[in-house]
């Protein structure tokens, strides 16, 4: 397993909502709950044909129980390994982590805009017009700040966005 601290930027980072942890957990638990009673009726109650005949239902709800689980929990972030000039997709399950590598896409720009709750989003834009957002920030400083820093890692311009109908782009300071 990679370490998680070898990523330069962190491009999007994943999250789940409580209320679909607690979901997760729920389909998970009855999931549990099946395998336990398949496994004390297995043992117990010796009448083959009738765990026979339920098992495909069995088999058939316990998948569906994984996959709802999953689909609830699992947590996608996305990062960039500068060294190695890979996008990293890493999905995870509680402490279980898959990493899918590929080719960054060409990167565009770093922009940062007010969105309709008053919050400042600051957002990657790469090939025609398709963009990561990345984080959404109170305030206007804290947004700029953290931009100005990625687009000076990634060797990108900035957009200020922040005012509807003018937009401008930030000089970049040169030291």
């Amino acid at each position: 397993m990679e370490n998680r601290n070898e990523f330069e930027v962190v491009v999007s980072q994943g999250k789940r909502h409580f209320l679909e942890i607690a979901l997760a957990a729920v389909f998970f638990g009855v999931l549990l709950y099946l395998v336990g009673m398949t496994i004390y009726y297995a043992i117990f109650n010796p009448d083959l044909g009738l765990f026979i005949g339920n098992s495909y239902n069995m088999l058939s709800l316990s998948g569906f129980l994984i996959v709802m689980g999953l689909k609830f929990s699992m947590v996608k972030d996305v990062l960039i390994d500068l060294d190695e000039n890979k996008l990293v997709s890493r999905y995870s399950v509680g402490p279980f982590e898959y990493n899918k590598k590929s080719e960054v896409p060409d990167l565009d720009y770093i922009s940062v805009f007010l969105n309709l709750k008053g919050n400042y989003e600051v957002n990657l834009w790469y090939g025609k017009n398709k963009h990561y957002k990345m984080y959404v920030y109170f305030e206007k400083e804290e947004a700029f700040q953290f931009a100005e820093q990625i687009a000076a890692k990634l060797k990108l311009d900035l957009l200020d966005a922040t005012e509807p109908g003018n937009s401008k782009w930030i000089e970049k300071e040169v030291s």
